[in-house]
């Protein structure tokens, strides 16, 4: 009898144990999407935004030399100056002659209204007067001529033009750029032509710098480069502060982003006989979902199959499920017991 009552507990307890066995402890998350990520890499330089060579407009000896290399000037600033007192004297002359001329041109005009000069004598002095103003403007773009001014505000060169040497109009005086911005030439593949034209920036990096910084699309070409494949591209970097210089190397890249999918941790993703899949809780009981992986990225993939956005994808407790097995969501019960 003792017996009987002994076997009867064994049973029961048996029964107990494979019904808990039955539901398994997991840890589950809502499934979220995320775009694929193509990085595209290319080498570009740096190039002022403005820069110029400086030339004379005509050929003398320079007299004064206004900068020196590394100065900021201001556009229109006087930079250097060549001799200029025959131009000088010239102005002074065409000055003069307007002068003369305007007042012959007034005494004729008065003389006209009282009848004592003929119509004729004041076109004439008019006709002097219109001359002496053309012959002003002339003398005053000749002495222009023999100053050079600064065409933009920007940093000066190096210049080997000294006080007392014979220039041409075909010496250099000096370059000048304006580097509060900067452009960034590349050559960027033809897969991230639609990339650059909606964006409408990428990120460059300094070569011998690990700090990315934005730079904004400002100019495309208009058309593909048929042997490389590739579009000329310049982006436009803010140098207010100064730190890059025209010239220096930058690493660009390309973001392209794709279409979305499902992401899922590493841990989450099992492998099967006819490949990859995962679990996920639905009304709390175990569904396997065969998947594809699109992309791996650092600690998870995105995948195509039956994952949808909000669904419950188990992330731990994946290694001895069955499909249909009753779940427990052991980080809810965690969450409603601190709450």
């Amino acid at each position: 009898m003792k017996l009987g009552r002994f076997q009867s507990w064994t049973f029961l307890a048996c029964i107990s144990f494979i019904t808990v066995a039955h539901a398994a402890n997991v840890v589950v998350q809502p499934v979220t999407l995320e775009q694929t990520k193509q990085q595209i890499k290319a080498v570009g330089n740096a190039e002022a935004i403005h820069s110029v060579t400086l030339y004379p407009a005509v050929g003398d000896r320079v007299t004064h030399v206004h900068f020196k290399p590394g100065d900021n000037v201001e556009k229109g600033e006087l930079l250097l100056e060549l001799d200029s007192r025959r131009q000088k004297a010239a102005l002074t002359e065409a000055r003069i002659t307007l002068q003369d001329t305007e007042r012959t041109m007034k005494r004729l005009v008065e003389s006209h209204a009282r009848g004592a000069v003929p119509q004729s004598d004041l076109d004439d002095a008019k006709t002097l007067f219109e001359l002496a103003k053309v012959k002003l403007t002339q003398a005053e773009t000749e002495l222009e001529d023999r100053q050079v001014r600064a065409p933009f505000s920007g940093v000066m060169g190096l210049t080997d033009v000294e006080v007392g040497d014979r220039i041409t109009t075909q010496t250099a005086i000096a370059t000048i750029d304006d580097t509060t911005e900067l452009y960034i030439n590349f050559n960027a593949p033809e897969a991230a032509v639609n990339v650059l034209r909606h964006k409408g920036s990428v990120e460059v990096t300094p070569w011998l710098s690990e700090k990315a910084y934005e730079a904004k699309i400002a100019q495309l070409d208009s058309r593909i480069n048929g042997q490389t494949r590739t579009l000329r591209t310049k982006a436009k970097l803010d140098n207010s502060a100064k730190q890059f210089m025209p010239g220096m190397s930058f690493r660009v890249h390309i973001n392209i982003l794709g279409d979305d999918f499902a992401v899922v941790p590493e841990a989450a993703m099992m492998w099967g006989a006819a490949g990859p899949y995962v679990w996920k809780s639905a009304d709390n009981k175990a569904t396997r979902v065969d998947v594809k992986i699109e992309q791996r990225l650092a600690g998870r993939l995105l995948v195509s199959g039956g994952l949808k956005q909000g669904d419950l994808l188990v992330t731990e407790g994946v290694q001895r499920l069955r499909p249909g097995q009753e779940l427990v969501h052991i980080n809810n019960i965690k969450l409603a017991k601190e709450q």
